[in-house]
């Protein structure tokens, strides 16, 4: 008989640690690098009342084997064994196969997929994925102990052996319902700019974090961060009160965690993949990250750097966004000089001023700011590449270039009137009311802008349009609507702050698409014309396409309309100096070097972040700085060997 692998349906709580665990095992146990696609040969199944993974199950009389024309698939030690050389990729198997548990390759030569029982990955300890499950769903299965099963079982069949145990899905079901953080009544934070989250209390860490299954070392929760926290260790430490084990670990892979704890889209990332989502609601992630490094701060913890060799080298970063911080973050870490050059006055770029107070305070980029300066990171302020410095006088002076100034070029609504008097761009109007708030001198480009007393209605259904919805409510608006073209549930933004804005008196108006801005007769905004929407067939994106109901129009009127259709690149003309590349939207063009995937077409000069994603996440961005900079060490350090080699 073959061996296989079997899943006991009871026990499974779909935590898809076997999935992760299976991608592990077969890509040396490394994360995917970016634009790698890992593919599962473990597959959970979940209706939501029962879970289970299916997998190859080995067939002695198998069909797969039968039907492959070339014997790429044959009978070796007790299983089922997929010879690659021999594959062609004709999808016979694939066809046979009844359990539909074999997938193709999506590389360019596509391959047959299955279960190998880890084998051929010369794993002494079993197949990945029974060696990882929590509740120990997952069983390899041999002739003896099918055997052992089937007289238990005959045994039990005998009157009163049978005997009721709770299952893994049952232990699921009892676990305590989710708890959020406490907030500031609605009454009370609309009258202010001040962050509305209360921090956790230690008592509150520990219940939530009690919560956590640890389904695994490597779960989904993890899986799913673009940072590959170590949420299940973190969560245990922070339950045990052991914060500076804790911020030392969440240091390794996230260079703002107390920022990320406050901005991320918890409820689409880790948060939303917790298998208690769908049951007893997620573990709140968010609020025990941002816990670990506000205590350690408060208690005075600092990186400690004594550690680190000073190098050499030193490397030019241009935005002091999340992309530039944490791409200056490891580079410090590793003893490179960093100096990050900003526009703003401040360091932060959007998290300080396109993101308001109420979401994330001021205090805490400033906190982070005398952090990276005693680590030895240099920031030039208040300084415009290509006005007060050029490109090419920071290539010469550098060993490398690091571009991540972000996107700030708003995406138009190409409506008629749109430039009249009363129609804001949702990103100027957001940073000059930081500004306002921060007590920071007005830009005179960007002057500030209060919508008190007025009706204002936000164009759009992204995370910014709640920030211009709750700011204009804070600015004393008299009324404030958001009008978006699709239903609630394909809105792009965090459900977490919908809730947040219709609590504090937003009025939100679904299935409806602008069609031209109405003046008065002075030439001002006084109102936006409209039409009803149905929701059509899918786009690319997997929501589902407005489709315009004729003779449905009405007016909204209004004083004032934010346009928040989201952001492209800017105009950045002194790229071309450094013979740097961009594509036909205006990011910048990268991944010419496998090696290097964040390497530009000059070699000395990387970039990422959104001015090569398009305006994506603050933890996209991060990702992107991180591996610039692991990359940039590579090459100095490549360079430096083949110098000491030239020299010997």
């Amino acid at each position: 008989m073959n061996r296989f692998v079997i899943a006991n349906t009871c026990d499974c709580i779909g935590c898809k640690s076997c999935e992760i665990a299976c991608m592990l095992a077969h890509n040396e146990q490394r994360y995917p690098e970016p634009g790698q696609h890992l593919q599962s040969r473990v597959t959970v199944v979940n209706t939501g009342s029962a879970s289970t993974a299916v997998m190859c199950h080995q067939c002695d009389n198998a069909p797969c084997v039968a039907s492959c024309p070339t014997a790429a698939l044959v009978y070796q030690n007790d299983h089922v064994v997929l010879d690659e050389k021999h594959c062609i990729g004709c999808k016979s198997c694939i066809l046979a196969c009844p359990f539909g548990v074999i997938s193709l390759t999506t590389n360019d030569h596509p391959i047959a997929q299955k279960c190998d029982l880890c084998e051929q990955k010369n794993s002494a300890s079993g197949p990945a994925c029974v060696n990882v499950c929590p509740t120990n769903a997952l069983q390899l299965v041999t002739q003896k102990q099918l055997t052992q099963l089937r007289h238990k079982r005959q045994q039990e069949t005998l009157p009163g052996l049978r005997a009721s145990r709770q299952t893994g899905r049952d232990k699921l079901l009892l676990s305590p319902k989710r708890s959020d953080p406490d907030k500031l009544p609605a009454d009370e934070r609309r009258h202010h700019f001040q962050e509305i989250y209360q921090p956790f209390k230690p008592e509150q860490t520990c219940q939530a974090g009690e919560r956590c299954l640890e389904c695994a070392d490597h779960a989904n929760c993890r899986w799913t961060c673009p940072l590959h926290n170590a949420i299940p260790e973190l969560i245990r430490l922070a339950k045990q009160g052991r914060i500076n084990e804790a911020v030392e670990l969440s240091h390794l892979t996230s260079s703002m965690p107390e920022v990320c704890g406050r901005v991320c889209p918890q409820d689409r990332l880790c948060e939303g993949s917790c298998t208690l989502e769908s049951n007893s609601g997620s573990v709140t992630i968010g609020c025990i990250e941002k816990y670990i490094t506000d205590t350690a701060l408060k208690a005075g913890w600092r990186p400690d750097l004594s550690g680190v060799r000073p190098r050499s080298e030193r490397v030019a970063i241009i935005g002091a966004g999340p992309a530039g911080l944490a791409c200056a973050d490891v580079l410090a870490r590793h003893g490179v000089k960093a100096v990050v050059y900003d526009r703003h006055p401040e360091i932060g770029g959007l998290l300080t001023f396109g993101i308001p107070s109420f979401k994330l305070d001021k205090h805490v980029l400033a906190t982070r700011r005398e952090i990276f300066t005693g680590m030895g990171i240099e920031f030039v302020l208040n300084c415009e590449i290509g006005r007060d410095i050029s490109f090419s006088q920071l290539i010469k002076e550098n060993d490398a270039v690091f571009i991540a100034p972000g996107t700030y070029q708003s995406m138009i609504a190409e409506l008629e009137n749109e430039n009249a008097t009363g129609v804001l761009e949702a990103l100027p109007y957001l940073i000059a009311n930081t500004r306002n708030v921060m007590n920071i001198a007005e830009d005179p480009e960007n002057p500030f802008v209060t919508l008190k007393g007025k009706r204002v209605v936000v164009l759009g259904g992204g995370d910014t349009a709640m920030d211009c919805l709750r700011t204009a409510v804070r600015q004393g608006a008299t009324a404030v609507t958001c009008a978006y073209r699709r239903d609630e549930a394909n809105m792009p933004g965090s459900r977490k702050e919908v809730k947040n804005a219709r609590e504090e008196g937003v009025e939100f108006q679904f299935n409806i698409q602008p069609q031209r801005i109405v003046l008065n007769k002075k030439g001002a905004v006084a109102g936006i014309e409209m039409l009803l929407t149905e929701l059509g067939e899918m786009d690319a994106s997997g929501r589902r396409r407005p489709k315009i109901i004729k003779g449905s129009e009405f007016i909204i009127e209004a004083d004032a309309l934010i346009v928040a259709f989201g952001f492209q690149a800017h105009a950045m003309p002194w790229l071309k100096e450094g013979h740097v590349e961009c594509d036909k939207w205006g990011q910048i063009r990268i991944g010419s070097n496998s090696r290097y995937p964040g390497q530009t077409t000059n070699p000395r000069v990387f970039a990422g972040g959104d001015a090569v994603r398009g305006a994506d996440l603050v933890v996209t961005a991060m990702v992107d700085g991180r591996r610039a900079a692991t990359d940039i060490i590579d090459m100095l350090d490549c360079e430096q060997a083949k110098a000491t080699k030239a020299a010997s």
